[in-house]
């Protein structure tokens, strides 16, 4: 483990980020193996002159051939009182108190200081999405709950109004400005997605309705001062100066950290003066080469910024055009200068890959899109902090039109992958051998975080839904471009999304219902294979999981439904329950829909349930098991297959029987109830509320004293119990299809629960079997899954369906957790579904409608069945047969 910072270096290494630098020079940097990039990012701004600026060297030569003392806390230091009056001789109007800080950040705790103390009020006002630093006072001014909630933030006494709007910030202003020390703003809102006001006169006029109310006016010009905006100060136009103005980043030349608070003189407070003091804040050496980066920008009649200027026109011009060529992949060009932002458009907005979609909606879009410029195009760039489809363009002001050309070629590549949908291409510098190399030597991180704190209060109807690969096919069906990745390189991005870990996928818009109830709601993923998540994977996919939930949790669901394996490896859910959010396995209605669906198409061919011999597949899991009570009611017969290769098996299946015939013996009869059900309740004396161990075993003697056959029995001989059976639901865990429907007698009609599916695709054109997916739902309004869409939208598998009908319901409690589900939830849930209009789906198999055809085939093979056994009481009810 890195110990910089692990979590920050994970990233690094999951991007692709990773690179050793040995050099830079100017605008470009210099690996250890000789490889070139040019740079536009300038460490967000910080590198005014490039890398190692031979001037600003020459400075910090010049301080060491002087032996002059750097640091001279509490005396006077001349480099600082040099860099003060430089300051206050340069700065707009009559701006011209310095105070000397570290970063960018401490100038604005300072400012904070400041303003409290000179107005006697405590309420700082600043701008939403806006951005000021991450130590707590500039934490609090940064109107973004994200950075805030984990650390206690904001501190009392913060507010803000949208950027931009003056209306609002007038209003603000008339009601609350005898308790408002200052309202701090920046010119362009930089980790805000480089955000420009649209009225150009909204800084001027929010300094100017400060003064009107007596509040001061605080201008975080951090990022865009000293030359970044084209102007030496963003605010040098306003008509009237703000109280405060802070600078940071460009002021250290590149090579020190130093930043500024520079104030009118009327606005300085004594008591702050006195007590607001920093041990490494004006020492001679930052200040030496604050002053020789003062000197370079205004040389020549401050040439290099109007070159800024000059060229940022250029390069807005380039951009525009960039957009103009790919409308679908460019929403916007933004910023002023070399201050620059592009917006992508959001990935999920067109459905063709679902790791782009995954990547947009986790903000790792830009990032992606970073890292190919990076490794494939060599050119540095970054996401904004605040705006997940923003890139930052954020070049060296020396920086010329050569460099913005190769910047725009370097552009252009990636929007071509992207028009083209060549997702393979955009990450296979991820999949080279040597990344496959690295990830083969660490295991993907799990979540290393305390509880979550300040979650929100869960919204009304919205749901989240947790999916994963089921097989490596699905990877190809959501990511058609993968096809193009060799088999090894596909291995190796299955390995990489581990460590991207879990993350919302696709936006559900969801609907409305029957009862007039709306949800809405999240695809979420889990970066896994069933493989993954069984064995030494199940602890990690938990803890993934669980995850997974706390996200939920903080994106406001009142609902998480687990698909697939996800519900298997975390005990039907129970692993995931208490995690800030309800959770259901969806099982319970994947049970109901399916059994209703098998005995929908048992009757359609000619099948009464009543007469039948019913198999269960998988009797001894959750659906197997609940499949095994609803269907008992019904069944002639019904035998419980488990696993053969699990030495417990028949312990399980004997206990199942024991819940079958004990509920069959204390419920009343059901309308149109099997031989099953009639015979337990005419053999077995009343039983009592808690079952007996044995029961089955005492109904199997009670059969055998009047010489029947006893109609219920469990066995891990699966092709025995196939023989003579009618119906068949398959409900395993088994990640491979081990059923052979061309091997079934004449007449059997299969649903196959399982996902993956258990059953083998095969062509039944000539076969009398039917088989078809079950646990599927007509939900009463579409939906779509964008790249996730592996059935019609007017369909949805039956655990998504719970999901959405506990939504619509508004259910408060964990449902359908562990093996133990109940009759009664099934019956209850089969109550709100008829409600809010969820029927059970028309049959399909492996993506393919059943048709009349398919149902008269089996008819007719079920019929001449039927016809050759007319003898024999097979089939039969048993009860009846006595």
């Amino acid at each position: 483990m890195n110990g910089l910072n692990p979590t920050r270096a994970r990233l690094l290494e999951t991007f692709g980020l990773d690179l050793e630098l040995a050099h830079g020079n100017g605008c470009r940097l210099y690996d250890t193996a000789g490889r070139e990039y040019l740079d536009f990012l300038s460490q967000y701004g910080a590198l005014p002159f490039g890398h190692n600026p031979p001037q600003i060297w020459d400075a910090l030569r010049n301080q060491e051939s002087l032996m002059r003392p750097a640091m001279v806390q509490p005396l006077r230091a001349i480099e600082a009182e040099r860099l003060a009056d430089k300051l206050a001789s340069i700065a707009p109007h009559d701006l011209n108190v310095v105070t000397l800080a570290n970063s960018g950040a401490e100038a604005v705790e300072a400012a904070i200081k400041l303003a409290r103390a000179r107005s006697g009020r405590d309420h700082i006002l600043s701008t939403l999405n806006g951005f000021h630093g991450k130590t707590m006072g500039a934490l609090s001014a940064t109107g973004k709950p994200m950075y805030q909630k984990d650390f206690g933030g904001p501190a009392p006494g913060f507010e803000y109004v949208p950027f931009g709007d003056l209306e609002a910030l007038e209003a603000k202003l008339v009601a609350d400005h005898d308790s408002i020390a200052a309202f701090i703003l920046e010119p362009i809102q930089g980790e805000g997605g480089v955000v420009c006001p649209l009225d150009e006169g909204y800084l001027g006029a929010a300094i100017a309705l400060c003064r009107k109310y007596g509040v001061l006016s605080i201008i975080d010009e951090i990022q865009t001062g000293l030359g970044r905006t084209g102007q030496l100060f963003a605010c040098e136009d306003c008509p009237e100066p703000p109280d405060m103005l802070l600078l940071g980043k460009a002021l250290g030349g590149g090579l020190m950290p130093i930043s500024a608070v520079i104030v009118r003189p009327e606005v300085w407070d004594d008591r702050f003066g006195f007590l607001h003091s920093s041990t490494f804040a004006n020492n001679n050496l930052a200040c030496a080469v604050a002053n020789a980066t003062l000197d370079l920008l205004l040389k020549d009649d401050r040439t290099l910024i109007k070159d800024v200027e000059r060229n940022g026109h250029y390069f807005h011009a380039q951009l525009e055009a960039l957009k103009q060529r790919y409308p679908e992949v460019l929403n916007e060009v933004r910023g002023r200068g070399y201050m620059r932002g592009i917006v992508f458009r959001k990935p999920f907005e067109r459905a063709d890959s679902a790791s782009m979609a995954f990547c947009g909606l986790n903000g790792g879009f830009i990032g992606l899109l970073s890292s190919y410029l990076l490794n494939v195009e060599g050119v540095l760039t970054a996401p904004v902090f605040n705006d997940a489809n923003v890139m930052r363009l954020q070049p060296a002001l020396i920086s010329g039109q050569p460099e913005i050309d190769r910047c725009i070629t370097a552009l252009e590549a990636v929007c071509d992958v992207l028009a083209r949908g060549d997702y393979h291409a955009l990450m296979q510098h991820l999949v080279t051998p040597k990344r496959a190399a690295q990830l083969a030597k660490t295991e993907p991180a799990m979540p290393q975080q305390g509880p979550a704190r300040g979650l929100p209060e869960s919204v009304p109807g919205r749901f989240c839904f947790l999916i994963h690969y089921t097989q490596e096919e699905d990877l190809l069906r959501s990511d058609p471009s993968f096809a193009n990745f060799s088999p090894e390189e596909r291995a190796t991005w299955m390995e990489w999304v581990k460590r991207v870990g879990p993350g919302f996928a696709w936006p559900v818009a969801g609907g409305t219902s029957r009862a007039g109830a709306t949800a809405e709601g999240m695809i979420m993923s889990v970066p896994l294979l069933p493989k993954d998540m069984m064995g030494a994977g199940r602890k990690d996919a938990r803890t993934m999981i669980q995850a997974s939930a706390g996200m939920a949790a903080e994106f406001g669901a009142n609902r998480l439904g687990l698909g697939a394996f996800t519900s298997i490896v975390t005990n039907g859910g129970a692993a995931v329950a208490g995690h800030g959010v309800p959770v259901t396995s969806g099982n319970t209605l994947t049970t109901v829909s399916g059994v209703t669906a098998l005995e929908r198409a048992a009757r359609r061919v000619g099948i009464d349930p009543a007469n039948a011999h019913i198999v269960v597949v998988g009797a001894t899991g959750a659906i197997g098991r609940l499949a095994s009570l609803m269907l008992a009611r019904r069944a002639n017969r019904l035998t419980l297959v488990g696993n053969a290769g699990n030495r417990q098996a028949q312990t399980f299946l004997d206990r199942v029987a024991d819940e079958v015939v004990h509920t069959l013996s204390v419920e009343d009869l059901p309308p149109r109830a099997g031989g099953l059900s009639t015979c337990v309740q005419n053999l077995l004396p009343p039983q009592g509320e808690v079952m007996t161990k044995g029961v089955a075993k005492d109904f199997a003697r009670a059969c055998a004293e009047v010489g029947l056959s006893t109609p219920i029995t469990g066995t891990t001989d699966l092709n025995s119990a196939l023989e003579t059976a009618d119906m068949v639901l398959v409900a395993t865990s088994a990640e491979v299809t081990f059923l052979d429907p061309t091997q079934l007698r004449p007449g059997t009609v299969v649903c196959d629960v399982a996902r993956p599916p258990n059953v083998t695709q095969a062509d039944l054109s000539e076969q009398g079997a039917l088989v078809f997916d079950g646990g599927l739902v007509r939900p009463p309004f579409p939906v779509n899954l964008g790249p996730f869409q592996n059935l019609p939208e007017d369909l949805c598998w039956g655990c998504l369906g719970e999901t959405m009908l506990l939504a619509l319901e508004g259910e408060a409690d964990d449902y359908s957790l562990g093996r133990d589900l109940k009759l009664s939830d099934a019956d209850r849930i089969s109550e709100m579904a008829r409600r809010h209009g969820f029927e059970p789906a028309e049959p399909q198999w492996y993506g393919e409608s059943l048709t009349d055809a398919d149902f008269e085939r089996v008819a007719a093979a079920l019929r001449q069945r039927q016809a050759a056994e007319r003898s024999s009481l097979t089939g039969t009810n048993v009860w009846a047969a006595e």
